[in-house]
């Protein structure tokens, strides 16, 4: 966390650091049951909500403007702090009324409630223009602010060190750890108002490749088995995918002819790409940085060996993650694999569609090894009006939870359709949510909001756990080997798939580094080396696979895949020690839980027994992922 831009992005802020939006891009296994036997047009609430009620937070549009303009009004209380802060009481009370107090409440409640609406029907302009709004609000506010840096930093060390050690600072000293950093060199007034000036150009790479990708990019057509010839939408590959009424041959060519969308398009995603990676190492040397990875985890307080480690252990696991894929081939009875199967069903376990509310209470069942404390936790979450469950016209894709406002519990969207899946994304994000409330009730404001590092800890050990639940209890071998494949897919494709999105990421940085250019056929190239070195000759690869990089939105979030590789390592070990009934184990998560943000990461999770810069942590998720292949294995030789 960077002092320097604590303010420079306040009201912003909420509408990052505590969205934990959980859009993974790896294959997991589908449910033996057509794509289009899911969706689900009418829904009849039971005992859980269903559906968000944002009139919990403003209940009319013209509720939200005024408190906006309140705020607008009181940007103006900066004023009073200029040229005084040189003293303890003074710097103490710009903090309280920047950061803790009535201003930074209302604004995270305009953050919240417009975020949501936005999720919930992103063409709604009411939303839209909140959304505009808040940005305006954040530029003013870093003009008006701009002199706090300035000021504090004028003082010298030694004069720092006195006023950050009175006692008006108690419980403070991790969140103000730069303000006493001997080479800590902050930005001038003159340079923060001259950088918020350029943000307002910054960003777009992110936003039109969305509006291109989920908007304008048009569709291939494909001719289907009865001659009728169709757009190929999202939905339609879905199902021809994962429905067996279609041959493996016109799987093949739904897939090779879905990868063509991006392909007369890749120049524009890799000047996108390019655009968004120079803005994010311009911002890096601005902040005094040698590389964009040295200011992103700078961000989380984190050291770049974690990456190193992460690199090195995926490498070294690729062997038994191939012994998989081939595993796997085996059992579906393929001389050659192509990426579409990796989501096949070796078993032939049919789970129908899960009802909602039973898909919770499975759930709940599962995670009770965690104690009746985290349950309560669950359940009064659950039960808040603040999950909004299934698929909507214009809503959200994919699965997120949000913290917002320390004055309601977490908000969770899904859209649940009932796969087997969908009731494992309900434990992955519960496990954020109730993360992030233990760190509300027990830290205070201002390590009240974990990190995307740490956050991703909890919902991965919820699913790991989750799955252990579904072995533990399965009836027949067939239903053991369905939820072994599933826990064996998402470890993988959090590990081994992001650990090569984050190679590939990696390399796209340094290429900007370097003053290069990123070129589409170059990135092609890459792409398809890390596709051979990671999946060698387990999967067949189609030549337009070479252009899949352009499809991937993470690679917009500067250095940020990695940490679902770190984390579901991490995971595993802990749920390990859980599922084991080690003494202590279960205690020591929920501590970890409690202490939110108030620690760097590594502190942090050596309270529930992980050592992120111990090369036996990484050696210990590999075995993990070998004592399920092993399994595995067992269970396809058997059928």
């Amino acid at each position: 966390m960077n002092i320097r831009r604590l303010k420079g992005i306040a009201a912003s802020l909420v509408l990052i650091i505590s969205v934990t939006a959980c859009g993974r891009s790896f294959t997991g296994i589908l449910d033996n049951q057509s794509a289009s036997d899911q969706s689900a047009s009418t829904h009849t609430q039971g005992k859980y909500p269903t559906k968000w009620n944002l009139e919990k937070i403003y209940a009319s549009e013209e509720d939200w403007q005024a408190d906006y303009d309140k705020v607008m009004g009181m940007l103006d209380g900066y004023d009073k702090f200029r040229g005084k802060l040189d003293n303890a009481k003074t710097i103490r009370e710009y903090f309280d009324f920047a950061y803790f107090t009535e201003m930074t409440r209302i604004q995270q409640k305009l953050a919240l409630y417009a975020k949501q609406g936005n999720s919930l029907n992103a063409t709604d302009a009411v939303y839209k223009n909140m959304l505009a709004k808040l940005d305006a609000m954040t530029r003013e506010e870093i003009q008006r602010c701009a002199f706090a840096e300035d000021e504090i930093f004028a003082l010298s060390l030694e004069e720092r060190q006195k006023i950050f050690s009175d006692p008006l600072f108690d419980g403070d000293e991790y969140w103000l750890r730069q303000y006493l950093d001997p080479d800590y060199e902050p930005l001038t007034e003159d340079e923060t108002l001259l950088v918020s000036t350029l943000s307002m150009g910054m960003g777009y790479g992110e936003q039109i490749f969305g509006i291109l990708d989920q908007v304008e990019l048009p569709y291939p057509t494909i001719t289907m088995p009865g001659g009728k010839e169709e757009e190929l939408t999202d939905e339609l590959y879905a199902e021809i995918i994962s429905n067996p009424k279609y041959s493996d041959k016109f799987r093949a060519e739904a897939n090779q002819t879905y990868l063509t969308r991006y392909e007369n398009f890749a120049n524009t995603f890799a000047a996108l790409l390019e655009s968004n990676a120079s803005q994010a190492y311009a911002s890096a040397v601005i902040d005094g940085f040698d590389t964009t990875m040295e200011e992103a985890f700078d961000d989380y307080d984190l050291d770049t060996d974690v990456f190193d480690m992460l690199v090195e252990s995926a490498h070294k696991g690729i062997p038994e993650y191939q012994r998989y894929l081939k595993l796997h081939a085996k059992g579906l009875g393929l001389e050659e694999q192509y990426p579409y199967n990796m989501g096949e069903s070796v078993s032939d376990f049919y789970i129908p569609p899960t009802p909602y509310d039973n898909a919770v209470d499975e759930v709940i069942d599962a995670l009770g090894i965690l104690g009746d404390d985290y349950i309560d936790h669950f359940t009064k979450i659950i039960t808040s009006e603040q999950i909004d469950v299934y698929p909507a016209a214009n809503k959200a894709t994919g699965a997120f939870e949000n913290k917002l406002s320390v004055e309601y519990y977490p908000w969770v969207l899904f859209n649940y359709k009932g796969y087997s899946d969908d009731i494992s994304t309900i434990a992955h994000e519960m496990g954020h949510a109730v993360y992030d409330q233990y760190a509300t009730e027990d830290q205070p404001v201002a390590y009240s909001n974990p990190t995307i590092f740490t956050q991703e800890v909890a919902s991965t050990t919820n699913e790991l756990l989750y799955y252990q639940y579904k072995l533990k209890n399965a009836q027949s071998d067939d239903e053991k080997l369905f939820y072994l494949e599933n826990a064996i897919s998402m470890f993988a494709g959090t590990f081994f798939t992001q650990m090569m999105y984050s190679e590939f990421e990696d390399y796209m940085y340094k290429v900007v580094e370097s003053g290069q250019s990123l070129d589409a056929e170059d990135l092609g190239d890459k792409w398809m080396e890390l596709l051979q070195e990671y999946r060698g000759d387990a999967v067949t690869t189609f030549p337009a696979s070479r252009y899949q990089w352009a499809g991937i939105p993470h690679f917009y979030y500067v250095y940020y895949v990695y940490q679902y590789s770190a984390d579901v390592a991490y995971a595993a070990s802990i749920a390990e020690r859980i599922t084991s009934g080690e003494a202590g184990a279960v205690d020591e998560y929920l501590d970890f839980l409690k202490l939110g943000g108030s620690a760097p990461p590594v502190e942090l999770l050596s309270e529930a027994g992980i050592d992120p810069l111990s090369s036996e942590t990484y050696d210990k998720a590999l075995e993990y992922f070998k004592s399920l292949v092993d399994e595995y294995e067992e269970l396809v030789n058997k059928k």
